[in-house]
């Protein structure tokens, strides 16, 4: 008798798995983007159009450390800055890229903003890269979208003009 229920039991089991054992499903692998600035803010611009907020739109067309009027420039060159990005696309973000072309070592604060605009900084020091360069920033892991980067200038390190030519966000697609 102790048979027979061992072996209904185990043919219910079989029944109700459809007689397959479970097969875990694959984890997918995230797509991975690089999006260009589409909007763009500063606290001030040397001048207009050229040295614009607009010229921090798109992909850095730049070479070279030179100042060049399709770069953002501060008004003044010696003060404390801000720069603000958005992206087409929300994403978990993995790294930043800031490309900059002229008086490179200004920048001071890196910033995400997350769906609420709330500020979060992830990084902040002091940027000793060679003119030109790419001020390239890791993303610790974190939990919400970003579609936008807030970089904080202190022109009073260098004592002038940081060119910013572009800003690129990678990050993953929810």
């Amino acid at each position: 008798m102790r048979r027979s229920f061992l072996l209904l039991f185990a043919a219910l089991l079989l029944v109700g798995c459809g007689g397959r054992e479970a097969t875990p499903k694959p984890t997918p692998t995230p797509v991975i983007v690089e999006q260009w600035a589409v909007a763009a803010e500063v606290s001030s611009a040397y001048a207009m159009p050229d040295w614009s907020a607009r010229r921090l739109l798109g992909e850095p067309d730049v070479e070279g450390c030179v100042d060049d009027p399709r770069a953002w420039a501060s008004a003044r060159g010696n003060g404390l800055e801000t720069v603000e990005v958005r992206y087409a696309q929300a994403v978990y973000p993995i790294t930043i890229r800031i490309y900059q072309n002229f008086g490179r070592g200004a920048v001071a604060r890196v910033y995400l903003l997350d769906g609420q605009d709330e500020a979060h900084l992830i990084w902040q020091g002091t940027d000793e890269g060679a003119c030109p360069g790419v001020l390239a920033i890791d993303v610790p892991p974190v939990g919400y979208l970003s579609s936008a980067v807030r970089i904080e200038l202190d022109e009073s390190r260098t004592g002038f003009w940081n060119e910013i030519d572009a800003v690129a966000l990678v990050g993953a697609l929810p």
